[in-house]
């Protein structure tokens, strides 16, 4: 009788059930072995549940094995720890980046981890074929390339495996029948797929998983085999891609045909819709034909332009090279001139970098183009990398904390669910602690009324007038909110929500945490604040009003207050609010609407005059129930919004005659 072997993969804890493309390679791969499909029967399991009743499940199993990622390494460990009381004589093995390579965390693992058996370290699918035909011999485990194995006098790690020549020699899950008998039990619970059409990076930045010298070398899949596996997934109906490729568009013959064969796919069968990319880093002018072919058969995309720093001692710090400034600003104007938005992803805590560095970034980053976007992560210590070794760390003096992670975006109340975590960096030798504080409470509220859009036109018109950064006009905001907190109350606790949520994440309690104007949902600062200020809009924008003009008064500017209330009431105008707004034609006294459309959309911008001028907001539908769920959909991927689209009537069409600018 066949033994059973079960690979897991509890994906990310979020309301994404992704198919396991992973463990449905490492699967596909030692079934095609001849000896292991004649010894042994396999299943996938990808659905999170109660880890009793998901181990009791598996029906005599020989070998039960785990994916495991920062967003799922604890609950895949609670759930190994059950397996094995639920059956003592499976061997346990766990793979995946988070698995430990040094001796003295290898040590520590199997210590905290008693029913683990077995790592395997990089690559699985020869590994753990190896390790499956060495168990079906009876052969010791010293033979099997690229394992630590438990013994009773402590562990072995074996020589290192080298990594897989012909990627071509892994059957595709997508074509073997793995994933239709997948879809099958589960296809009403999948939202999406993991897909992949090169693997490896050749770049070696010290944050990331993919920085090190055991990927460098990139290889492919073969081009037939994948658009087999495009039309498998056009075919299954399939909504959403997650590409797990370090750099999509690195090989630009080959990743255009690719997206042209994408978006032939989604002409013809509808799908799939959307695709969450990781574009190649410096080449971003290759990426331009790429995202028009995806759009042009209806595949949503974002442009990414992964910058991390744009200072020069920190990129030397990270191993890292961005194109120049200037070259930014005309891709980015390439892209928005064809309707493709982009959005520029920044570190905050990187080493090297201090509180001004890190503010002039967020303004390098942004431009006055509606459909351009920037996010900030807070630098995150991945296990493995060359930022996580000891001796990095001392020579940047970083200072970190663990906190629960922010991949999934619910609270955990039941006994089987597992809270992951994730540490943080809150601190370097260029930026202690107190900076980072200032960095995280400039950048999430710059992040909530520029990058959110919240009080993005007043931001961009003092920018305009008064040559002064945005942030500098955050900077200003938060000092004045925290120091007279009763002249502005609906700003003051979106700011103190930020505070409240740094100091927990210094607490190492957690780094986001639940919102009433968002259901009760858990959100990211920047998040949080916008939900805070818009759950009551009429005193928000009342409030920043007035806040306008004391910044103008602080810095010798006296506009008229019809002017800011103008230009306050464009804002509010545009910002998607609930309820719904009913009023969809504005006048105003000054002619703001034609102004903010020359600074928007790359026009030579001409002084605000006196003159009445029209506007008409097209108020987009939504199926959202109540306000709740509005502010949850309002924003997209935690850096991007859709401001109301406007009509104006141009010049010598209807539009008012001039006035005398006062």
């Amino acid at each position: 009788m066949k033994e059973n072997v079960y690979l897991v993969d509890l994906g990310t804890g979020s309301n994404r059930n992704l198919m396991p493309l992973g463990i449905g390679l490492i699967s596909a791969y030692a079934e095609s072995r001849p000896v292991l499909a004649e010894r042994f029967n396999f299943g996938l399991h990808f659905l999170r549940g109660d880890f009793a009743e998901i181990a009791g499940s598996f029906e005599r199993p020989r070998v039960i094995g785990f994916a495991c990622y920062v967003w799922n390494l604890r609950a895949s460990l609670r759930l190994a720890a059950a397996c094995k009381a639920a059956h003592p004589q499976a061997t346990i093995v766990v793979g995946g980046y988070s698995v430990p390579k040094r001796p003295e965390r290898i040590e520590a693992f199997f210590r905290d981890n008693p029913g683990v058996d077995v790592l395997v370290h990089g690559e699985g699918e020869f590994t753990f074929a190896g390790l499956l035909e060495a168990i079906a011999a009876g052969a010791d485990l010293s033979g099997v390339a690229g394992i630590t194995y438990r013994k009773p006098e402590g562990f072995v790690t074996t020589a290192r495996r080298e990594r897989i020549a012909d990627l071509d020699a892994i059957p595709s899950p997508f074509l073997n029948g793995s994933f239709d008998r997948l879809m099958a039990k589960y296809g009403s619970q999948v939202t999406g797929v993991v897909w992949e059409t090169n693997r490896g990076c050749p770049f070696a930045c010290t944050f990331c998983d993919w920085g090190n010298a055991d990927v460098n070398k990139v290889k492919q899949f073969a081009l037939s085999r994948l658009e087999a596996e495009i039309e498998w997934i056009a075919r299954n109906k399939i909504f959403y891609i997650y590409l797990a490729d370090a750099n999509f568009g690195i090989f630009y013959d080959r990743d255009l045909h690719l997206a042209g064969k994408l978006a032939e796919a989604g002409a013809k069968h509808g799908f799939p819709r959307f695709m969450a990319i990781n574009w190649t880093k410096n080449s971003h002018e290759r990426i331009l034909d790429i995202a028009d072919r995806l759009k042009a058969g209806g595949i949503t995309t974002s442009v990414t332009l992964a910058m991390q720093s744009f200072n020069s001692g920190t990129l030397d710090a990270i191993k890292r090279r961005n194109i120049k400034q200037e070259s930014l600003l005309k891709l980015k104007k390439a892209y928005h001139d064809r309707d493709l938005p982009t959005y520029t992803e920044l570190i905050l805590g990187l080493p090297g970098e201090t509180y001004a560095s890190f503010l002039d970034g967020l303004n390098r980053a942004s431009t006055t183009r509606l459909a351009d976007h920037w996010v900030f992560h807070i630098c995150t210590l991945l296990a493995n990398t060359e930022m996580d070794s000891p001796e990095y760390r001392a020579t940047h003096g970083i200072d970190s904390r663990w906190v629960q992670a922010a991949i999934a975006r619910r609270g955990y109340t039941g006994e089987e669910e597992v809270p992951e975590i994730e540490e943080l960096v809150v601190g370097t030798r260029s930026m202690p602690v107190p900076e980072w504080r200032k960095a995280y409470m400039s950048g999430y509220m710059a992040a909530a009324l520029f990058n959110f859009r919240a009080a993005v036109f007043p931001l961009l018109w003092l920018q305009q007038e008064l040559g002064v950064p945005y942030t500098d006009v955050v900077e200003w905001l938060v000092s004045e909110v925290e120091a007279k907190p009763a002249e502005y109350p609906r700003i003051a606790r979106a700011v103190g929500h930020v505070r409240r949520q740094q100091q927990m994440l210094l607490d190492s309690v957690a780094c986001l945490s639940p919102v009433e104007e968002l259901g009760g949902n858990l959100a990211l600062p920047h998040e949080a604040a916008l939900a805070i200020l818009l759950g009551d809009a009429e005193a928000f924008y009342g409030e920043l009003e007035k806040a306008v003009l004391a910044f103008a008064e602080a810095h010798d500017f006296q506009p008229s207050r019809a002017l800011v209330g103008d230009i306050i009431r464009y804002q509010k105008a545009r910002m998607p609010v609930w309820p719904l707004p009913s009023e969809t034609s504005h006048r105003f006294a000054h002619d703001v609407p034609r102004y903010f459309a020359d600074l928007t959309e790359g026009r030579e911008v001409r002084e605000v005059e006196r003159r009445p001028a029209d506007m008409t907001v097209q108020v987009t539908a939504t199926p959202a129930k109540d306000a709740g769920a509005f502010a949850a959909m309002r924003t997209r991927s935690g850096h991007t919004i859709d401001l109301y689209k406007v009509s104006v009537p141009a010049e010598g069409k209807g539009a008012a005659p001039r006035a005398a600018a006062e």
